[in-house]
């Protein structure tokens, strides 16, 4: 009896506390971890799966916009000359151009004496193609140099197209002022009125004497390898010379050169790569949906549906099993690559319009997506959704932590008492027991 009563009266009360909560809690902290881990692997799934789909639909839209499905590819003969990129409006066909001249950027110099010292009264006005800012001197302090007038030009908020900078020589120092824009337009004029003192004098004649280290000019082609139809262009970049083809022009020709030669025509690896891109998508977004975690859900057979159904049915006539998409028994979808470049040779036109057409299986595929993929679309709502269940179970195990702390709080102190009035016990027993 008193093994007993001592054993009782050396436990712990917090840990026996401890004991009997974690026995109260069990199965509801066993349900609400369920909870939890189902709704946690749910919301993971869909939130990859809207990435995913959002992915998918953008590259659905890059080949239904300006690039197209057919990817044209240009060359030059000359790549010193000129470098060329093509897209898909591109016709293919030889062209032969010939670069007289390049665009160039105005370009003046204003010459001191070494380490001038600039004038701190006056306007120095300052107009490129005609559009005029003034910079006002007296902003500069006493012994202001080259590089204070030149920071203050290029840090004017009305600066209407120019650049300064201080260029050093033995023989003396140059403010130099540089048009950000090519072409013969772009011209850079100085206006100034001397204060009467020795530097404003010195700056209005180095305006006087400027000198052109650069002329204003636009590019200069002529079409052919002898014609005389000539084109210009401010810049060196023609995107309107050639429809589809940007020719950006690196040098102009010697006199007797030979014509550069650019020749545009379809990309077959590069339009096969482009559609590989689009199966390879399609099929991780079916393993997406037919995963563990969302396969069961309706929205993801859904999507799944439409996914399928998009690509059955005839476009422009044909079958897309005709240029090469097929479909394996598991719902995988395949490309035939050599069926593929068999149809862009006999009538590329046709392969275009069935894939990338507005009435093309691509178009389709993105009307019928696009319910799900938009910023505010269905998997949104469905991300939030299960989001919000998260909180929700989230919150319920903060309050049952909380209800279980005062369960904690009330057996500690139903076990403190009793190993209290056990002690007292012993105590009254001893006392009898010696009288």
């Amino acid at each position: 009896m008193a093994t007993s009563t001592s054993s009782v009266t050396s436990m712990d009360p917090a840990y026996l506390a401890e004991q009997y909560t974690q026995l109260d809690r069990a199965s509801k902290d066993q349900l609400l971890s369920s909870q939890y881990s189902e709704v946690n692997a749910e919301l993971k799934a869909f939130t990859a799966l809207k990435s995913s789909l959002t992915d998918f639909a953008d590259s659905l839209s890059d080949i239904l916009g300006d690039s197209g499905v057919l990817v044209n590819s240009a060359t030059v003969s000359n790549e010193d000359i000129a470098s060329v990129t093509a897209d898909s409006s591109a016709a293919a066909g030889t062209y032969e151009l010939y670069v007289d001249q390049l665009a160039q950027a105005h370009q003046i110099a204003l010459s001191f004496g070494t380490g001038a010292t600039m004038p701190t009264s006056g306007d120095l006005g300052i107009s490129v193609a005609g559009n005029e800012f003034v910079v006002d001197l007296s902003t500069l302090g006493a012994g202001a140099t080259l590089s204070d007038v030149a920071q203050l030009i290029n840090n004017s908020a009305d600066n209407t197209g120019v650049s300064a900078s201080v260029m050093r020589s033995g023989g003396g120092d140059y403010l130099v002022f540089t048009s950000n824009e090519t072409g013969a337009a772009n011209t850079v004029a100085l206006s100034y009125s001397s204060d009467g003192t020795a530097e404003g004098d010195a700056f209005a004649n180095s305006i006087t004497n400027q000198q052109e280290l650069t002329a204003a000019q636009d590019a200069q082609i002529r079409l052919g390898s002898s014609s005389s139809i000539t084109l210009t262009s401010t810049t060196n970049s023609l995107e309107n010379v050639i429809d589809g083809v940007t020719i950006d022009l690196n040098q102009a020709q010697a006199s007797g050169d030979s014509a550069i030669r650019i020749t545009v025509g379809e990309d077959l690896d590069k339009t096969s790569d482009a559609l590989q891109d689009i199966v390879d998508q399609y099929n991780s977004l079916m393993d997406d949906l037919g995963g563990d975690d969302i396969g069961r859900d309706s929205m993801a057979r859904n999507i799944k549906s439409l996914m399928r159904s998009s690509f059955q049915g005839l476009f422009e006539g044909s079958t897309l099993y005709s240029i090469g998409i097929e479909f394996s028994r598991d719902g995988k979808m395949e490309l035939d690559t050599d069926k593929l470049q068999k149809a862009l040779d006999t009538n590329s036109t046709q392969v275009s319009a069935m894939l990338s057409g507005d009435t093309g299986v691509f178009a389709k595929l993105s009307n019928s997506l696009s319910p799900y993929s938009d910023r505010f679309g269905f998997l949104k709502t469905k991300v939030d959704t299960l989001t919000n269940q998260l909180s929700k179970v989230q919150k319920k195990q903060e309050d049952f932590d909380s209800k279980m702390q005062n369960v904690y709080q009330r057996y500690l102190n139903q076990f403190t008492q009793m190993q209290i009035t056990i002690s007292q016990l012993q105590s009254s027993m001893s006392s009898f027991s010696e009288n």
